[in-house]
């Protein structure tokens, strides 16, 4: 994370100490999101994603960091049919480049469980890659 300018450090906690606001051991599950900041330079929100479901298929314009509150798995379907996985630790932020969120995708929860995901969209560094 040295590379990154010192707000999106800060964001970065922020966005750690979010995700431990988030409801545990709830009944019922919504796959929802929910927006924190929106800004011209960054945004953030928390996003749920309920077992083995996904989000629509959607696209993102910048880069982002997202910190999950649960470790778990989360496949990356592309509309092209291809597809990748990505392996969460809980509080451990995993980067994700503007390239890879230009292509049509949905994120499905492979776990038994709901992933509750913090993420921050860098609006203003679009340089990083």
């Amino acid at each position: 994370m040295a590379y990154l300018k010192p707000y999106v450090k800060q964001l970065v906690v922020i966005g750690l100490l979010l995700c431990s606001f988030n409801a545990v051991g709830q009944e019922s599950c919504k796959t929802e999101r929910h927006s924190f900041i929106e800004r011209e330079d960054v945004k953030v929100w928390s996003t749920t994603i309920c077992p083995n479901q996904s989000l629509s298929f959607h696209t993102h314009d910048y880069s982002r960091v997202l910190i999950p509150n649960e470790a778990g798995s989360l496949k990356v379907i592309y509309q092209d049919g291809k597809s990748s996985e990505i392996q969460l630790l809980k509080g451990t932020p995993v980067y994700l480049s503007k390239e890879q969120g230009l292509s049509p995708h949905q994120d499905l929860n492979l776990g038994s469980e709901p992933l509750h995901l913090t993420v921050i969209e860098l609006r203003s560094a679009n340089k990083i890659k």
